[in-house]
């Protein structure tokens, strides 16, 4: 399984470490960025991508997501716009956090479907629609075990309930 996760200058990247954790469990997590310059987090981490967006192939492509942070670096993006909407087309898995989900409702591919963002109106930590996964940024726990399960990255239900207790719960396995 692929997961890929777009890094941008300002992208939050404790929003999604944990949802990179858990689909490392059943494959492989590639970093992407505008371009193969290394961006700094809003944490100060200093990544390199390690492909730029036009290097990947849709096909390679079985989940994306979208932390959060200052999405003004490519919210105006068209290869990232276009790509996000063929990999909905195409039933990808798209996860979006915090502002995240502010560039899928740009895209227009939240029209017409449930979803969480920041605004005061949504009060859900995260929500599921279909192939779509979005959450607040306070929902990081929540979006990562979801998006595992939505991907079936845990072996049975023991497994499910196990990785919600000791992520969420901080009960020892």
């Amino acid at each position: 399984m692929n997961t890929h996760v777009i890094i941008y200058d300002g992208y939050v990247s404790f929003e999604i470490m944990l949802a990179m954790y858990l689909m490392k469990t059943k494959g492989h997590i590639i970093t992407v960025g505008i371009s193969s310059d290394p961006v700094r987090s809003y944490e100060g981490l200093m990544v390199t991508p390690h492909q730029s967006l036009d290097e990947i192939s849709d096909r390679d492509i079985e989940a994306f997501i979208i932390p959060g942070g200052d999405i003004s670096a490519i919210q105006q993006n068209e290869r990232l716009v276009s790509l996000l909407k063929r990999l909905n087309t195409d039933h990808k898995y798209i996860g979006a956090i915090c502002s995240g989900v502010d560039l899928l409702k740009q895209t227009g591919l939240l029209e017409g479907k449930r979803y969480t963002s920041n605004d005061a109106g949504h009060s859900a930590a995260f929500k599921v629609h279909d192939n779509l996964i979005t959450a607040k940024a306070n929902g990081y726990v929540d979006f990562a075990i979801a998006l595992g399960q939505m991907r079936g990255i845990y072996s049975d239900e023991a497994d499910y309930e196990e990785t919600i207790r000791f992520f969420k719960y901080f009960e020892n396995a």
